[in-house]
């Protein structure tokens, strides 16, 4: 429990507050004064409410504090809890050490190079940890210049760079306070500089968001070029794709372009699943500045509905929102043809809805893509995860881009993750990928009543899950025995990307 003691800066004020919690049995385990906000802060173990409403009144009733309450934590906590988030955000490990070389601080990276546990760290000798510092006991206790050598760690080559603390007193003079200790990985700066070059450009978003090696379907180049075309025309757009195919991403990505083009640094980009939407939503467009983004547009009550269909009505432009201050942007995984067919969306509002449709296409129209995706993903995890970004073989690529990816590129996301966390060598072999079993091989029936396409659905099949542990039409043709020409037909007749 933390209380916040509102009073005047005069000496003897702190004693007077203190000696109140002696009658009350009260075990003090905090005591800070802030002479700017002029409060007096004190910790201890919770109290039961009856006593604590004794203990306010009492505090209340000494001469010169204007106000006493509870709050939840002191300004030394909140800003020393603020200074270690920000050094467990960076990206070099971070250990700060006393005047005796004694570790009084270490952030979880750092202690992860070290290979122990941060209670394992605190109040030892850095030295004990780092056997490449050569620093006598004098030096940490009068540090003035800082160093920078190359240590290595469990095989792991780092940059050491140590830095002194001073502490000025109430005369200006800086006083030794201890030693700032980063540890930097080559490894870690490889990664940061690689992700700063794929960082989006300001005046390129949207081609940055749609990078060349994401980029190399027809069905993507298509998407990109519609895009670009509806982005700065305010009318109601309809994004379409099925689940997991980054409807959302894309919606942010035409946002951010758009504001950048138009300057307007307060318009808002509002997302909201249609279930949750009421009619008073509605009646709050006219007041917004910005995208509207609906969600799962078949899901609208049909209360809900009308009240949507009539703003759209009372915009100018023929239903559109040409001269409004909100763009109105739906998402659906059905198709077009679902949505207009629908009977829980009303027609005529859908037809309003789609003035534009752009398509996000599935995973399986995207093949050529599938390398630079994985590539991605796995740069994104591994930087989010602290760990090296591994090689991919071609046979691994070959099983990625041979599977149907029902969930598509959340799907994709959750296998690179998984293989990433399991994995612990430096490039992905066609084994470490582990994809959902395809039962197509297993459930096998006459099909058209004919036995040659039934035996050439089944060589497909067997020939899609070969070619990935033999990625190349030679390698295939001698596993199985057969001429390379032979081969080479049949992966180009069932359409196996080779």
């Amino acid at each position: 429990m933390r209380l916040e003691i509102q009073c005047e800066d005069r000496i003897g004020m702190v004693r007077e507050a203190l000696d109140l919690f002696i009658p009350h049995g009260i075990d003090m385990r905090l005591v800070e004064v802030d002479t700017k906000r002029r409060c007096i802060y004190c910790g201890f173990s919770d109290i039961p409410f009856s006593k604590l409403q004794h203990l306010l009144a009492d505090i209340r009733r000494l001469d010169s504090v204007e106000d006493v309450k509870t709050v939840m934590f002191t300004p030394s906590e909140r800003e020393h809890n603020a200074l270690y988030t920000l050094l467990e955000a960076l990206p070099d490990g971070v250990i700060s050490v006393d005047l005796k070389g004694n570790i009084t601080m270490v952030t979880e990276l750092a202690a992860e190079d070290l290979n122990v546990p941060v209670l394992n760290l605190l109040h030892k000798p850095v030295q004990q940890f780092i056997k490449g510092i050569n620093v006598p006991k004098d030096a940490w206790a009068n540090p003035r210049d800082g160093m920078s050598k190359r240590i290595r760690i469990r095989n792991k080559t780092l940059l050491l760079e140590m830095k002194p603390i001073f502490v000025s007193d109430d005369d200006g003079i800086a006083n030794p306070a201890g030693t700032v200790i980063y540890l930097k990985s080559k490894t870690r700066l490889d990664r940061q500089t690689e992700s700063l070059k794929q960082a989006p450009d300001a005046e390129n978003y949207l081609e940055t968001y749609f990078q060349s090696a994401v980029m190399k379907s027809e069905a993507m180049s298509r998407t990109l070029l519609q895009a670009k075309a509806f982005v700065e025309v305010p009318m109601p757009l309809l994004v379409q794709g099925e689940a997991g195919t980054g409807k959302r991403d894309l919606i942010d990505a035409l946002f951010q372009h758009w504001q950048r083009r138009q300057g307007d640094r307060d318009a808002q980009l509002l997302i909201r699943n249609a279930r949750e939407l009421t009619k008073d939503d509605i009646t709050q467009l006219d007041r917004m500045s910005g995208w509207f983004v609906i969600e799962d547009i078949e899901c609208l009550d049909e209360p809900v509905q009308l009240d949507l269909a009539a703003w759209l009505a009372r915009q100018p432009g023929e239903n559109t929102s040409l001269d409004n201050n909100v763009r109105l942007v739906s998402l659906s995984s059905l198709n077009q043809a679902a949505l207009s067919n629908s009977e829980a969306l009303n027609k005529g509002l859908y037809f309003s809805l789609a003035t534009l449709v752009l398509s996000m296409p599935a995973l399986r129209e995207r093949k050529e893509d599938i390398e630079g995706l994985v590539q991605q993903v796995i740069s994104a995890q591994a930087e989010r995860y602290r760990l090296s970004v591994p090689a991919v073989s071609k046979g691994a690529l070959t099983k990625l881009a041979l599977y149907a990816w029902p969930g598509n590129l959340k799907e994709l996301q959750n296998i690179c993750l998984q293989t990433l966390l399991t994995t612990k060598g430096e490039e992905w072999q066609t084994n470490d990928v582990l994809l959902p079993e395809n039962d197509s091989m297993t459930d096998i029936a006459l099909i058209d009543d004919s036995l040659e396409v039934t035996v050439k659905q089944w060589e497909a099949a067997l020939l899609k899950r070969l070619y990935p542990n033999f990625p190349s039409t030679r390698k295939l043709a001698k596993a199985v025995n057969m001429s390379h020409s032979a081969i080479a037909n049949k992966l180009k007749e069932y359409g196996i990307n080779t």
